[in-house]
């Protein structure tokens, strides 16, 4: 059933256990980026999207990710990304109080539908300030 009568593996085989094998390294390299600080955590999420459009032969997009990963190499600093980080935590924080702005408003009007819109959308936010904050302070 695996094999051929000459003794060779068929071809569902030969499919199957390359699936098989090359399952393993795809984990280990989606999990390995989440261990990783700084440039190198960015360079590696870089990659795996890399790998992820190469297997779909989606060629703007792997021209698109290699050339940012150039481009990442070759500027990315830990400073510059405590920067960007700094900055996007700002964003979401004021982007909390135009929402939270927008809620009080919803409540005085007794629209549920929009209270619970925007308790969602500050909720969100917030959870996305906590993950970019955690991501800061591992950069210490």
């Amino acid at each position: 059933m695996f094999k051929k009568a000459d003794g060779t593996l068929t071809i569902p085989t030969i499919i199957f256990t390359g699936l098989l094998l090359a399952t393993p390294i795809t984990a280990l390299a989606s999990s390995g980026c989440e261990v990783l600080k700084g440039c190198k955590k960015k360079f590696c999420e870089i990659e795996k999207q890399l790998n992820i459009a190469t297997q779909a032969d989606q060629s703007d997009k792997v021209a698109g990710l290699t050339k940012a990963l150039k481009e990442a190499k070759s500027h990315c600093t830990n400073k510059g990304i405590r920067e960007e980080l700094i900055e996007e935590i700002e964003e979401e924080r004021k982007e909390i109080l135009d929402d939270e702005k927008d809620l009080r408003r919803a409540q005085k009007d007794n629209k549920a539908d929009k209270v619970r819109k925007y308790q969602e959308k500050i909720n969100q936010k917030t959870n996305r300030v906590m993950q970019l904050e955690s991501e800061l302070s591992a950069l210490d």
